[in-house]
């Protein structure tokens, strides 16, 4: 694990370089790289799911939490993670008011996937009541 946060490390400041010099010259060219050092970065992150997937699952078997209950937590995770690098890729491209609209669809599509959640902590309140 740390061999890969080093990698991490290592991509993102050589990145940075490559992206900052040849900005100057074609900013196009340099959101391509910045765009291509994300996705790499994404593989590289990637072999830390799994071991993080699996006690997940573990802890939805023991605890006999329902998985339409515990999906909506994984894709909200998923979500506002791809919103954070989204929006930054658009900041980076001077499209600030773009990445603030992403912020937005972001955060409303998680509480759009939050439904059943909210659904199922008002049937408990109502269960109690």
């Amino acid at each position: 694990m740390i061999i890969s946060y080093f990698k991490l490390f290592v991509l993102a400041l050589l990145s940075t370089v490559l992206v900052l010099t040849v900005r100057k010259q074609t900013p196009e060219l340099g959101l391509l790289l910045s765009l291509a050092a994300c996705l790499l970065a994404v593989f590289l992150l990637s072999t830390w799911l799994k071991p993080i997937l699996e006690l997940f699952h573990r802890l939805r078997a023991k605890t006999g939490l329902d998985e339409s209950l515990t999906e909506p937590l994984l894709k909200v995770l998923g979500i506002g993670l791809l919103t954070q690098i989204t929006s930054a890729l658009c900041s980076d491209a001077g499209q600030s008011a773009m990445a603030k609209l992403l912020e937005l669809g972001g955060g409303l599509l998680c509480l759009y996937l939050s439904i059943p959640l909210l659904d199922a902590v008002l049937s408990l309140i109502e269960g109690l009541l």
